[in-house]
This record gives C-alpha cells, sequence and structure tokens, in this order.
C-alpha cells in the first residue's frame, strides 16, 4: 500500500472513529480516557492525520461497540437515513430514555447478526455436503 492509500485509509477510520463515538454519546476526552491517550491523539485520529495502531483495533471497537472491521466501513447514504429516523424518533425522548433504547437496538443488532452468521454457516454447510 503506498502513502497515499494509507493517508485515505487513516482518513476513513478517523470519520468512521468520530462518526461512532458521537453515535455512542461520547466526547473526545472520554474515549480518550477510555483508550489511555491524550484527547490529541484521539483528535488526529479521527482527522486522520494519524491512524490507530493496528494492536488498539480491538479496543477501540470494544468501546465503540462495534467489531474491527467496521472501523474500515464507512455509513452509505441509506444507512445514513436510517439514523436519521432512528434519530428524529429519540429526539423527544429524556436521555434515559434514548440510552434505553440504544440498548435495546444493540442487542437486537447483534442477535441479527448471530442469527445472520448461523444462517451463513449452514449454507457452507449444506453446500459442501454433496462434494466429495
Amino acid at each position: 500500500m503506498n502513502s497515499k492509500d494509507a493517508s485515505k485509509l487513516a482518513a476513513q477510520v478517523g470519520r468512521v472513529i468520530a462518526r461512532r463515538r458521537k453515535v455512542c454519546g461520547m466526547t473526545q476526552a472520554m474515549l480518550a480516557e477510555k483508550l489511555g491517550i491524550t484527547q490529541d491523539s484521539l483528535s488526529r485520529m479521527e482527522k486522520g492525520v494519524m491512524a490507530p495502531k493496528f494492536s488498539r483495533l480491538p479496543e477501540v471497537a470494544y468501546f465503540l461497540d462495534c467489531r474491527v472491521a467496521d472501523l474500515f466501513r464507512e455509513a452509505s447514504p441509506e444507512s445514513d437515513d436510517w439514523a436519521a429516523a432512528i434519530a428524529e424518533e429519540l429526539r423527544d425522548l429524556s436521555p434515559d430514555g434514548r440510552e434505553l433504547v440504544l440498548n435495546l437496538v444493540r442487542e437486537i443488532a447483534r442477535a441479527l447478526r448471530k442469527m445472520q452468521e448461523g444462517k451463513q454457516a449452514m449454507k457452507g454447510f449444506d453446500s459442501s455436503e454433496g462434494q466429495a
């Protein structure tokens, strides 16, 4: 990977970290503290000036309640539309109410991902059954 591609990737990952941090209701200071880094370092990551270390990615993903792979995917316009619709529904709720809904959505999404992963595994199993 050349330096231009690496810079683009760092910028993309930084945008994703910033967006997910905001969705989680965290400030830069809060996430930086959890990660044990300075707010300035996190700011530079989010701006794409520097990339997070690979060894730190699982920790970043953990605090942003996502998978490491999700840090490399920017939201599509369609997912932005879904996010905006959900945000509109949450607008009039109390902070506790919004947190409750967010936790419910996270649990439902985790369950659905597990179901999808199980279906994918079964498809692979079914297609390899007849081969010898």
